[in-house]
């Protein structure tokens, strides 16, 4: 009648035992999610959330990089201007482009034309333009420079993303941008498919036990528990490793 009793503390001692090395930071329980902190790091991700997404949700990361042409991870390497695209009416729709070095090549890069030298350049959507009552909408410019987005998200941040080569542009033109290398291609992003490491998250998170990550369009708790397993961008580098997915 007592080994109920015995068996409780037997999983009471190994829980204690878990949790006291998960503290210390040399093995993490790959089945329980990490605390999230989002907002509370040193990148300032506000500048890419400027639109509200419908979206199907992908639950884990090895399910959004199986339905996705391209897997990399790498740093942020720069940014520049990207197109600016006309309407018939209203003001232009300005775009930026994020530069990624990749590092670790994991699905669809190497030898594709489209990304030289290891380079990924993703646009993205520059924001909101600033209302002049006195001027043409067309004269508008952007409430965020690239320089915001060089500030708000620096070089050397580490990334993992998940981009599609841009189809071809409906829209009509009324600026390029800044020119891209030979046979480079704007991509574009699902809207989980960029993951930042805040560096600051990540001293924060040796003695709390949080994650580094952050999504970067959409939360990244928005899939759910499955995204938060993974203390900094190697952790789940690796693991998606581990799923087969390495070049």
């Amino acid at each position: 009648m007592r080994k109920p009793f015995i068996l409780a503390l037997a999983l009471a001692a190994v829980t204690a035992l878990s949790a006291c090395s998960s503290s210390h930071g040399a093995q993490v329980n790959p089945t329980q999610p990490l605390a999230y902190a989002e907002g509370k790091g040193g990148l300032d991700i506000s500048v890419l959330r400027t639109a509200e997404r419908d979206f199907p949700i992908y639950e884990t990361p090895e399910q959004l990089a199986t339905a996705k042409p391209i897997v990399a991870a790498g740093v942020i390497d720069g940014w520049q201007q990207g197109p600016i695209l006309d309407s018939t009416a209203g003001p232009l729709d300005y775009r930026v482009v994020m530069r990624v070095r990749v590092t670790e090549p994991l699905k669809g890069v190497k030898g594709r034309q489209s990304i030289p030298d290891n380079l990924v350049f993703i646009e993205l959507s520059q924001g909101a333009v600033l209302s002049q009552p006195n001027v043409p909408a067309k004269q508008w410019k952007p409430e965020k420079s690239v320089e915001d987005f060089e500030k708000a998200l620096p070089v050397g941040t580490k990334v993992l993303v998940f981009p599609i080569e841009r189809p071809v542009q409906e829209l009509p033109m009324a600026n390029p941008g800044a020119p891209l290398p030979a046979n480079a291609q704007l991509m574009l992003l699902p809207p989980q498919g960029l993951i930042l490491e805040d560096p600051q998250l990540a001293k924060q998170g040796a003695t709390s036990g949080a994650t580094s990550l952050v999504g970067g369009l959409e939360k990244l708790n928005v899939g759910g528990a499955g995204w938060l397993k993974y203390r900094d961008i190697q952790s789940l580098v690796d693991h998606l490793k581990a799923q087969g997915f390495k070049e």
